[in-house]
C-alpha cells in the first residue's frame, strides 16, 4: 500500500511506479528496505532519522504553534530575579 507523509512515501516498488508520472523531472531519494517487516509497534525509521530539515522545522513550527497563550500576565521582576531563583542555594552558601 502506497503511504504518503509530507514528502515521504514507502509501498512496493509496484506502488511506487504507479506513481511514476507525478515524479517526472523531479530528483527522488530510494531506500531499499528490508523484506522482513519490524516488530509489531515499532517503526524501521523513527522521525529524527528519516526527517528532512524542512520536515523538522515545519514539525517544530507545528508544536510551537500547538501552545496556546495563555491570558496571563507577565512574571513580575522579582519572579525572575537571578537571587530571587536561587535564593535557597544563597542562604546555604552563607
Amino acid at each position: 500500500m502506497l503511504v504518503q507523509s509530507g514528502e515521504m512515501l514507502e509501498g512496493t516498488w509496484e506502488e511506487l511506479a504507479r506513481e511514476a508520472e507525478r515524479f517526472a523531472g523531479q530528483r527522488l531519494r530510494v531506500i531499499v528496505l528490508p523484506l522482513t517487516e519490524a516488530p509489531a509497534g515499532s517503526a524501521s525509521l523513527s522521525f529524527h532519522e528519516a526527517a528532512s530539515p524542512a520536515e523538522w522545522a515545519e514539525a517544530f513550527f507545528t508544536w510551537g504553534r500547538s501552545h496556546v497563550r495563555r491570558n496571563a500576565p507577565p512574571l513580575s521582576e522579582e519572579a525572575i530575579n537571578r537571587d530571587s531563583i536561587y535564593s535557597e542555594r544563597l542562604e546555604q552558601q552563607r
